[in-house]
């Protein structure tokens, strides 16, 4: 009998013993020890630390076998591991991360900036759940928070944003990766954007983006889906100021590997102008908003990665009863990726997109009458290969695409001469090739400094042709001049260089980055840019031409957790300096009465400036304080119409078990517009400079497996008078949102 008691006793001392894991942790190029390395179960409160030698002991007896480990340390990637595999292989390598971007909390099988594979420049990443947070109504406004940002808002109620004072064409939208942008005019209104199914959104600055191709002169926003599922159901309603009323429904479901979300959203809303009091003068915009994101998971070991399909189909509606003008436009995308492993070709990515747009835009008052139909589509592919050693890094990225414009344009305005193009089809096919190489160093001999040297090369080719040319009825020959001539007939081949430094040095509680990076870049004249040549002929037209950029910016990022203060969890600083020089920059000016831009480009013009954030998350991250500002030069304002020179944001976010309350307040300096006069040339409009404070509160009402919220959200409270057109430019705005969830 004490034989069989001491046989059990073994037996259960052994199982104890296996349910722990003592390793070590050490950083991949140096071999050096890590200390203070965080290491946590994915779902669950349960933590431990690496100790001065590096090692550590993590008990996992009440784990799952399928359940993640996530080691995080600052300055190096975050590496996931299963329970299972954490127990047959407990040493681990963790890679240096040289790039200081925005630390970011994920789960395991969630995915990671595609911006880390660029090259070094400033990133923001906002977080779905700030969305949620301070009840938004759409992503413009919470891009809007950034000191780098700056909303711009049309009468239609169509949103588009400038990144450092750059103009809204001069910023790329993409969704997963998908280019956004209409090939058209280069811009995307950002209302459209559902955001009941968003994980992130990651703002790349300044223009030294080579992934994404040409046009990204000031910036890029990638929107990023959910591919892990976060409730079955979630309903919400928004209703508020100028009679809005929003409603959201997003439903979601994963079997195994599988994921796929279901999303609707429909509202409207309508204003008033200050000269009229029944709504017979104002404006009505509604939106129709419909998408699915799908992804598929796979784990084998020649196929691991990520496939998704996204989907979206978009149908707005405008009414300005004042001015008799009225647009219905139809957006559709559909797009496939996939990002991982693919057996023997090893780390690729590979995407497709199909984006059409169909627009029809009437004017019909006493300036005269005009009838615009677009229909635009736009197919791209794109692909990309990586290679990775301990010490260097390959990208080999190709993309095409090919986009058509059927145009029709019928004019009939009073005092203008009816002449130029009714009708046209422009074609562009557009090809680029990319590469990067990304050489780190070994480091110095303690682990603590790491270089990198970055350099890039990408080139394209645009090829533009036009068919199919209806003259309106006042046309004559003769007219054509040389820009008339030229327009949509085009063959450009632009070559950019970009190359960057980048120095880190991590210690136990901090890690502190500097970079620079310099280079070129280029955007094409849009086909509507090239259109705006027909309208009004002149002495000296030419063609537009491609534009180009010189830039170099200098960065440093600087991220502390302080032991020495007991409830601070965070300390983050992230500043830059750059200096944009222009070559053939467009300016964009509007003749009286006539809402159709006219484009021309000007010799040259530089842009220099200077911005930062300073981060603070304290008490377990339930409070965070942060303050971002930002200051430009620029030497042609008719460039960068409606900008602000400079702008200070202030945000402090709280977050209790069931309550959350936010407060930002921010200010913007002066902005100044052009409009072009027959015989009288420019006219400046100007907007005085302005400070205002937004404020929201959100309660968590949760009943059972329900879980349910109301917010309110005012923005502009500080009343504000200034119009523009009729219209009150910057309002004060107030909603109420309720969401149930399960």
């Amino acid at each position: 009998m004490k034989k069989y008691y001491f046989i059990c006793l073994f037996v259960s001392i052994s199982t104890l013993w296996g349910q722990e894991v003592t390793g070590s942790i050490k950083d991949r190029l140096t071999n050096a020890s890590l200390t203070g390395v965080n290491i946590t179960i994915q779902g669950s409160d349960y933590g431990v630390s690496s100790d001065e030698s590096g090692n550590y002991v993590l008990d996992i007896g009440q784990f799952n076998d399928d359940q993640i480990v996530k080691f995080q340390h600052i300055g190096y990637e975050e590496f996931f591991i299963r329970v299972d595999s954490l127990s047959k292989s407990p040493h681990i390598r963790m890679m240096p991360r040289v790039l200081q971007f925005e630390t970011i909390e994920t789960a395991g099988d969630r995915r990671k900036p595609t911006i880390e594979k660029d090259l070094p420049q400033t990133v923001s990443i906002i977080q779905s759940e700030e969305f949620e947070l301070r009840g938004f109504t759409d992503a413009g406004d919470l891009l809007a928070t950034d000191q780098s940002v700056q909303i711009e808002e049309s009468l239609s109620g169509r949103k588009t944003i400038s990144i450092r004072a750059g103009n809204a064409d001069d910023v790329l939208i993409l969704y997963n990766g998908i280019r956004l942008n209409r090939a058209f005019d280069n811009v995307f209104d950002l209302s459209l954007v559902d955001m009941q199914n968003i994980e992130q959104i990651e703002i790349v600055k300044g223009g030294h983006s080579v992934l994404y191709g040409p046009d990204a002169f000031s910036g890029v926003v990638n929107i990023v889906s959910r591919n892990t599922k976060d409730k079955w159901f979630k309903f919400s309603q928004q209703l508020g100021s100028y009679k809005s009323g929003f409603w959201n429904a997003n439903g979601q479901l994963q079997v195994g590997e599988s994921f796929i979300s279901l999303n609707q959203k429909q509202g409207s809303y309508r204003r008033q102008f200050d000269e009229f009091e029944s709504e017979e003068g104002g404006l009505v915009s509604s939106l129709t908003h419909t998408s699915a994101d799908m992804n598929q998971k796979f784990k084998r070991s020649w196929l691991y990665g990520d496939f998704d399909i996204n989907l979206a189909r978009d149908k707005q509606t405008y009414n300005n009863h004042r001015d008799n003008n009225t647009i219905n436009s139809t957006n559709k995308l559909f797009g496939l990726r996939y990002t991982g492993l693919l057996g023997p070709l090893g780390e690729i990515e590979f995407a497709y997109g199909n984006h059409s747009l169909s627009e029809i835009q009437g004017l019909n008052n006493l300036s005269g009458m005009i009838s615009r139909n677009l229909d635009h589509s736009a197919k791209k592919f794109e692909s990309r290969k990586y290679i990775a050693t301990d010490r260097t890094e390959l990208m080999f990225s190709a993309q095409m695409e090919n986009s058509v414009l059927r145009f029709w344009d019928d004019r009939a305005m009073s005092n203008i001469s009816q002449i130029g193009l009714k009708g046209a089809d422009l074609n562009r096919k557009q090809i680029g090739y990319a590469g990067v190489v990304k050489l780190h160093s070994k480091g110095d001999a303690e682990g603590r400094w790491l270089t990198d040297l970055d350099m890039s090369i990408r080139q394209d080719k645009v090829i533009d042709s036009k068919s199919r040319l209806i003259y309106r009825s006042e046309h004559q020959a003769g007219n054509e001049d040389k820009g008339f001539m030229n327009f949509g007939e085009n063959d450009w081949q632009e070559t950019i260089v970009k190359l960057s430094t980048i120095a880190s040095r991590r210690q136990p509680n901090q890690t502190l980055g500097f970079w620079v990076t310099t280079g070129s870049n280029v955007k094409f004249p849009t086909l509507q840019q090239q259109i705006s040549l027909t309208d009004i002929p002149g002495e000296g037209q030419t063609a537009l031409y491609p534009e180009k950029m010189k830039s170099l910016e200098i960065g440093v990022s600087v991220i502390n957790k302080p032991e020495a203060m007991e409830n601070i969890d965070q300390l983050e600083f992230q500043g830059s300096f750059f200096r944009n020089d222009f070559i053939n920059k467009m300016r964009m000016t509007y003749l009286l009465g006539m809402p159709v831009g006219y484009y021309e480009n000007v010799g040259t013009a530089d842009m220099s400036g200077f911005e930062g954030k300073v981060k603070i998350k304290g008490y377990n991250e339930g409070l965070t304080g942060e303050f971002g500002f930002s200051k430009y030069n620029i030497s042609d304002l008719s460039l960068f119409p409606f900008k602000s020179a400079s702008k200070i944001t202030w945000n402090m976010t709280s977050k209790w078990r069931f309550v959350s309350f936010d407060f930002r307040w921010f200010m913007e300096s002066e902005q100044v517009g052009w409009i072009r006069l027959p015989r009288e040339g420019f006219k400046e409009i100007e907007l005085p400079a302005f400070a205002n404070y937004d404020m929201s509160l959100t309660l968590k009402l949760n009943a059972g497996p329900v879980k349910g919220k109301l917010s309110y959200s005012g923005r502009n409270l500080k009343k504000n008078e200034t119009t523009l057109d009729g219209l009150l430019l910057r309002d004060t705005r107030k909603y109420i949102t309720f969401s149930a969830e399960f």
